[in-house]
């Protein structure tokens, strides 16, 4: 076997890595994404808003199947992307450029998610399950997000989430060819950079949502 065969092996298996990884992160972990974010927004209209809203989504069929799938979506992505990280270096400080600037933040982002994904689950799934209502409510993430700690946590968390997302949506795009063209690259480039605003906006909406003041209405529905 010539020296040639295993570094064509070791690119083919990239390009491989690259697409599944590209997939999983756009489907089903983009679109649970913005779904669970769309579901956060009705804590704008308070708690039993919320909550009616949560118990909506946890009702139905296929959440425990949609749950392992992105857990294990979560994983596979993680993997390659650690992966791959360790093998593509940026060149951020030789070459200075935008394209350089988000791979860089591509895979910082990346790695702060997973610290983030950890702490979001045990805070707002699992110690929630541990007492009555076996969830989480609009009262305790009012009472969570009103710690400076959590809230930083929360704002850098999901400002990596947008940023992550709608960079890998960039990204996506030409790892699967749909974007073959410089034009068409920038046409990307600038769709990803609306939908990235578009989830900060949806970001900020669910945390003040959370974070606004208790309404006397909402005390008598409670």
């Amino acid at each position: 076997m010539t020296q040639i065969e295993p570094e064509k092996r070791k690119k083919h298996d990239d390009f491989v890595y690259k697409r599944l990884m590209s997939l999983l992160g756009f489907v089903p972990l983009g679109v649970y994404v913005v779904l669970h974010l769309w579901t956060n927004l009705s804590a704008l209209s308070g708690p039993s808003a919320y909550q009616q809203a949560l118990l909506q989504s946890r009702s139905h069929p296929g959440m425990i199947a949609l749950e392992i799938l992105l857990a294990f979506a979560i994983l596979v992505h993680a993997v390659i992307g650690i992966r791959l990280m360790l093998r593509f270096r940026p060149n951020t400080l030789r070459v200075k450029s935008l394209s350089n600037l988000k791979f860089t933040l591509q895979r910082l982002s990346g790695m702060g998610l997973l610290l983030f994904i950890v702490a979001h689950v045990i805070k707002a799934r699992i110690l929630p399950s541990l007492h009555p209502p076996h969830m989480e409510t609009w009262i305790g993430m009012h009472h969570a997000l009103s710690e400076p700690l959590t809230f930083g946590v929360y704002v850098l968390g999901l400002l990596g989430v947008s940023f992550h997302l709608a960079n890998g949506l960039w990204t996506f795009c030409m790892t699967w060819g749909l974007t073959v063209t410089p034009s068409s690259q920038k046409r990307a480039e600038v769709a990803s950079f609306f939908f990235f605003a578009a989830l900060v906006t949806l970001s900020a909406l669910s945390m003040y949502g959370f974070l606004q003041p208790m309404k006397p209405e909402w005390l008598t529905s409670m």
